[in-house]
C-alpha cells in the first residue's frame, strides 16, 4: 500500500510549531475558509492514519494467526518429534540389547565351533596315523601271506621234489633189489 507523503501528516502541526516562537501579536489569523479546509484534511489525514492503523491491525491480528497456527503446528510436530526420538530411542536401546545378547550367543557359538574344531582335528590326526597303522598291519599280513605261500610252495616242491626223488630212489632201489634177484637166480 502506497502511503501519503510525510508532508500530509506534518501540514497541520506547522502552525503549532511556529506559534510558540512567533508573538501572538504578529501571528496572522486565517480565513475561515482556510480553517475548514485545514481542518477538513487534518479529519482526512487522521481518518486515512485510523484506517491505516485499523488494516494494519487487521493484518497484524490476520499474521498472528497464522503464527499462533503454525506455532501449534509446530509445537504439535515437536512433541511427534520427541515422542518419536524417545521410541526410537528405546528401539534403539532394544536393538543394542538384542545385538549384546546375540553377541554373547555368536560368542558362544564361535567357542563351541573352535573346540568341535580342535577335537576334528585331533580325531582326524588319530584317523590317519590308524589308518597308517592299518596300512602297515594289511601290508605286514599280505608280506607273511604272501611269505606263508612262498614257503608252503616251496615246501610242496620240495616235498614233490622228495617224493620225485623218493619215487626215483626206491624206483632204482627196486631195480637194483630186482637186479639183484635176478642175479641171484643166475649165480
Amino acid at each position: 500500500m502506497i502511503q501519503p507523503p510525510i508532508e500530509q501528516y506534518m501540514s497541520f502541526l506547522s502552525g503549532c510549531l511556529d506559534s510558540p516562537t512567533i508573538p501572538d501579536s504578529k501571528q496572522k489569523r486565517k480565513a475561515p475558509d482556510d480553517v475548514n479546509r485545514d481542518q477538513e484534511r487534518k479529519k482526512e489525514a487522521d481518518r486515512a492514519y485510523r484506517q491505516r492503523c485499523k488494516f494494519k491491525k487487521i493484518k497484524n491480528e490476520e499474521k498472528l494467526c497464522a503464527l499462533t497456527e503454525e506455532n501449534n503446528r509446530l509445537d504439535r510436530e515437536n512433541k511427534h518429534l520427541k515422542n518419536e526420538e524417545v521410541r526410537l530411542k528405546e528401539v534403539v536401546q532394544t536393538q543394542n540389547e538384542n545385538m549384546k545378547q546375540l553377541q554373547g550367543h555368536f560368542c558362544q557359538l564361535k567357542s563351541q565351533l573352535d573346540k568341535q574344531n580342535i577335537v576334528v582335528e585331533v580325531l582326524s590326526k588319530q584317523l590317519v596315523r590308524l589308518s597308517l597303522y592299518l596300512l602297515l598291519y594289511f601290508n605286514s599280513v599280505i608280506f607273511f601271506i604272501n611269505l606263508i605261500n612262498r614257503i608252503f610252495f616251496y615246501t610242496a616242491y620240495v616235498f614233490r621234489t622228495k617224493l620225485t626223488w623218493i619215487y626215483s630212489i626206491e624206483s632204482i632201489s627196486n631195480q637194483i633189489h630186482s637186479c639183484k634177484k635176478y642175479h641171484s637166480k643166475y649165480i
